[in-house]
């Protein structure tokens, strides 16, 4: 094991401790955003966000998770709306959440658009995607935490820290140094690409939803790798002093809720939020998702939203693997399908 999981795991009476605050207590601290774990880093903010993010901006995309499958879609989809003149790089506010972090990054940097001019994109991504995520066959401590993503069937804070433990105490075959490092090889930098860009992770130790921007000063690979950081996967990932995983092992696998008060908002996601998500292959936590309700909370608070569901590949009954290479190429050409059927949508919503 790591060292320094072994460390955090063996400085849990301390935390615990903290985190056994009468419920009044808790509850004050919980609002002024100080950890559980007794102190106030600005990376911790309960669901819904407060203050609305969105508040007095035109254009919020929310990018939800969902592995190599999911990526591999959005860059296929953004290239041809690109091509079409709707340009999903003009948002004004972004969230993304693991694959959909790594998105907003390449997509704010303008990296997409120079691989675009540079090279055959569906040639170049590939390669970077499958540095990201090697097919290695799992050891039992990995398929523990997979598995307890999996099986979960609620998103009380207990849950998440128990997916959390096991995540810190899974032997992954990276260090906590390489996955960051290969992160960085994937979006070409370290430097926050935009202050527009958000990306969620959760904290392992503590269960607490985590929110990265510009201004906490943590490195975009860095934010991106915790974002992404799939339990029994890759990582955990440290954010500042938290060592964290990946952003969708909690009830919502987009955190629309970071963009609330935008005046209209793209969310992209890999399911419609449904409970046949995980049977189909589609989401790794077993957890509710609250996507459909995020969407009402958008809408009645002003907010016009467009949902598009990526769902299976036409023909394809269940996904064996969101993080297989075998999936890049099929959806990005899927993506850009998508993309080019609705450009006119798109751009009637996006560029009004």
């Amino acid at each position: 094991m790591n060292i320094n999981r072994r460390g955090l795991l063996l400085a849990s009476s301390g935390v615990l401790m903290a985190s056994s605050l009468p419920a009044s207590q808790a509850e004050a601290a919980k609002q002024k955003g100080i950890s559980a774990a007794g102190w106030n880093d600005g990376l911790a903010h309960p669901i819904p966000y407060r203050p609305s993010l969105g508040s007095g901006k035109e254009r919020g995309l929310v990018l939800g998770g969902g592995g190599t499958y999911l990526l591999s879609w959005m860059v296929g989809y953004s290239h041809a709306l690109k091509s079409k003149g709707v340009d999903l790089a003009l948002s004004d506010i972004v969230v993304g959440t693991s694959a959909g972090s790594l998105m907003g990054a390449v997509l704010l940097n303008g990296r997409l658009w120079r691989l675009r001019a540079e090279f055959d994109v569906l040639a170049e991504f590939p390669k970077l995607f499958a540095e990201l995520m090697p097919q290695i066959a799992p050891n039992a401590s990995q398929v523990r935490a997979a598995k307890m993503s999996v099986d979960a069937r609620n998103a009380r804070p207990e849950t998440i820290r128990s997916i959390g433990h096991a995540a810190m105490a899974a032997r992954n075959p990276d260090n906590m140094a390489s996955y960051p490092k290969a992160v960085e090889r994937f979006l070409g930098e370290t430097a926050w690409p935009s202050p527009k860009l958000y990306t969620t992770a959760n904290d392992c130790y503590t269960g607490e939803r985590i929110v990265v921007s510009h201004e906490d000063n943590i490195p975009i690979n860095v934010a991106c790798a915790a974002s992404s950081s799939l339990p029994g996967g890759m990582g955990p990932t440290f954010l500042k002093d938290r060592l964290c995983m990946d952003g969708g092992i909690c009830q919502t696998s987009t955190h629309s809720d970071v963009v609330s008060g935008v005046k209209r908002a793209l969310i992209i996601s890999l399911t419609d939020g449904g409970p046949d998500a995980v049977k189909m292959g589609l989401r790794t936590s077993g957890m509710p998702n609250t996507l459909q309700q995020e969407v009402k909370d958008l809408r009645a608070g002003g907010t016009k939203v467009k949902l598009k569901v990526v769902g299976l590949l036409p023909g394809v009954s269940k996904v064996d693997s969101i993080v297989d290479p075998k999936w890049i190429a099929p959806l990005m050409k899927w993506g850009y399908e998508r993309g080019i059927s609705d450009s006119e949508e798109m751009t009637a919503f996006w560029n009004a």
